[in-house]
């Protein structure tokens, strides 16, 4: 059945952002109105304690348009949250997006690469344009986990941890992803490269913010996590990663 209302689903994740909402979010709804696409909003917060929650309640208040708040009783993660949120989704489309750190007329660049091509996940590459890092281990794992996912699965990826990624709602469906944290976004690139769906990039511009601005990934913890999810689809069999139907 087809249930394909909007040409994209917006997902937004969050935990402990108030001040990123409060400063970025109006302003996204407000270019929200120029999208030449049709499209929703999806948000999730993972239980905050810093008054995020009170924020979401009040724009839940505001009734805007085609946009659905979810707050999860407990931390669900990043991915996670992304796929309690994608079974929600009425879109063609799903798009991972942080609107903290990244800019919402490359979503717009990214609809039009996806309606003139087959592509199943579009990534947002900070590599393709200026290389704006502000820790230089963040900069150089992106580099080395990139070079292991091309090298594992016959990619030619540059930035496999660029958080702005568009992905075919259909094929996402049919996989299994069981990651929860960061790494959810490394798996979804692996099982996606294993079954050769189709993987393009486009040059994204960047942002990049602080720990102390409320930058959650941690290179060595999350890194570790990231490394064992890749060796663990480059050892799984094709037939496992995809849903029984």
């Amino acid at each position: 059945m087809n249930n394909e209302k909007y040409e994209i689903s917006i997902i937004c994740c969050y935990y402990n952002e108030i001040n990123i909402l409060k400063k970025k979010f109006e302003k996204f709804i407000l270019d929200r109105k120029k999208f030449n696409f049709t499209n929703e909003i999806i948000i999730a917060d993972n239980s905050s304690s810093d008054g995020t929650v009170d924020f979401l309640s009040e724009i839940v208040n505001q009734n805007i348009n085609n946009l659905k708040v979810i707050f999860n009783p407990k931390n669900l993660g990043k991915g996670g949250s992304i796929k309690k949120c994608s079974e929600i989704a009425s879109g063609k489309y799903i798009a991972i997006f942080d609107i903290d750190e990244y800019y919402a007329d490359d979503l717009v660049s990214g609809i039009q690469i996806l309606k003139k091509s087959n592509t199943d996940l579009l990534i947002g590459s900070r590599l393709l344009g200026d290389k704006v890092f502000i820790y230089k281990k963040n900069y150089y794992g992106v580099v080395f986990f990139t070079k292991l996912i091309n090298c594992f699965f016959k990619t030619n990826l540059t930035d496999s941890a660029g958080a702005t990624k568009i992905i075919r709602k259909k094929k996402f469906d049919e996989i299994n992803i069981f990651t929860n944290g960061f790494d959810f976004e490394f798996d979804l690139i692996c099982k996606f490269a294993k079954l050769n769906y189709i993987i393009d990039e486009y040059p994204v511009k960047y942002n990049p913010r602080t720990f102390n601005e409320g930058k959650k990934i941690r290179a060595v913890r999350d890194g570790i996590k990231i490394l064992i999810t890749i060796l663990l689809n480059f050892l799984t069999s094709t037939k496992s990663i995809l849903k029984t139907l």
